[in-house]
């Protein structure tokens, strides 16, 4: 997705890719918290409760699912620190706006 912004310095509007900032949106938000976006962000209560058995594995397979639901190509997850105290580094790509026709 791109989007058209203005600029902070009184420059005419200009286009931005907007990939990584709604990437970090989606990982950053509660989900069910937000009022006009219910089904957006992390359900960390469901991963975090006591009667599941946390597993780093399933935790990044949701987070790349949730991002791939919104368009956003993870291409790579570098890991950095160990067990519950681990960040991801999630490389995305651009969107590809593919207009090549396949022949039959």
């Amino acid at each position: 997705m791109i989007d058209i912004v203005s600029a902070n310095d009184g420059q005419d509007f200009g286009i931005l890719d907007t990939q990584a900032p709604r990437a970090a949106n989606i990982l950053s938000v509660q989900f069910g918290s937000l009022e006009y976006a219910l089904d957006l962000g992390v359900d960390l209560n469901f991963f975090l409760s006591s009667d599941f058995n946390f597993e780093n594995e399933s935790f990044e397979a949701y987070l790349i699912t949730l991002l791939a639901n919104r368009g956003i190509n993870v291409t790579e997850v570098l890991k950095q620190g160990e067990s519950l105290t681990q960040n991801y580094v999630f490389r995305i790509r651009p969107e590809q706006n593919d207009t090549a026709l396949i022949a039959r």
